[in-house]
């Protein structure tokens, strides 16, 4: 099959040794411009399928079975793209998250707990509904969060990240939006999401509003044995008493101390 520059040289054959052949007028111009269109759209991007979509499959004595057809394997890589696109759209990562995984986290033994706990947690093999992390500021409690969630999208599963103190802001928002934006939509997306990332718990304004809205959004969590992993920097006995009972009582409390952290750089 020809490439573009072969349709493109066959096009031209001749321009550099005839001026003729350069485009002058505006007509001329959108001529040449509608020629070399067509020469792109002649170059086929899939040379499986010729950008069909599908192709015949093999029988098992290895020949063609011109009766059936099944997707191309570019349909079936851009449609896993779009759906990588889509879960992580839904998921809201903050700035920086790519980098944010488990390859990158540079384990201590002072982080070894936490990391192993959070790497069953995205696997699936970790029991508990809750895993919280807490310890001073700059530990790597939340690249762990972050790099659960950014497993579990690779594994083209669901998994929603919220700052606590901004789903607050978005769900009192919300009583102004409709349809995906609303307060009821976004408070479902929490609710019922299979993995639920809450960054920063504690650090919310600590009003009766604020405090029974993460009151009953833990509640239902545990009472349909939704996994949650959480994050927070203060001591235990400054969280709200009754999320913090419900947080040790129903998963893991995991203290990170040492040295401040530091993520592996990038080679």
């Amino acid at each position: 099959m020809r490439g573009l520059s072969d349709i493109m040289a066959e096009l031209l054959e001749g321009s550099e040794h005839d001026l003729s052949q350069v485009p002058r007028t505006p007509q001329e111009r959108a001529e040449a411009r509608k020629r070399l269109e067509l020469a792109r759209m002649a170059v086929k991007n899939c040379q499986v399928c010729l950008d069909t979509g599908f192709v015949h499959p093999l029988k098992d004595n290895g020949k063609v079975d011109y009766s059936l057809t099944v997707p191309c394997v570019c349909v079936r890589q851009e449609a896993e793209r779009k759906q990588k696109e889509r879960l992580l759209k839904y998921c809201e990562l903050p700035a920086k998250a790519e980098g944010m995984t488990f390859a990158s986290f540079r384990r201590s033994k002072e982080t070894e707990e936490a990391y192993r706990a959070s790497l069953a947690l995205a696997k699936g093999d970790y029991e508990p509904t809750f895993l919280t992390l807490t310890g001073p500021t700059n530990h790597g409690k939340t690249h762990l969060l972050v790099s659960v969630c950014n497993y579990r999208l690779q594994q083209g599963k669901l998994a929603k990240y919220a700052y606590v103190p901004y789903l607050l802001d978005e769900l009192r928002a919300g009583f102004k939006k409709n349809g995906d934006e609303s307060y009821f939509s976004r408070y479902n997306v929490f609710l019922n999401v299979p993995l639920l990332a809450l960054d920063d718990l504690g650090t919310e304004n600590d009003t009766p509003w604020a405090q029974e809205h993460l009151d009953e959004l833990v509640d239902y969590r545990v009472m349909h044995k939704l996994q949650t992993i959480v994050t927070t920097n203060l001591p235990w006995k400054s969280l709200p008493f009754r999320v913090a009972s419900r947080l040790k009582r129903e998963g893991e409390v995991i203290i990170i101390g040492g040295p401040e952290y530091t993520a592996v750089k990038s080679k």
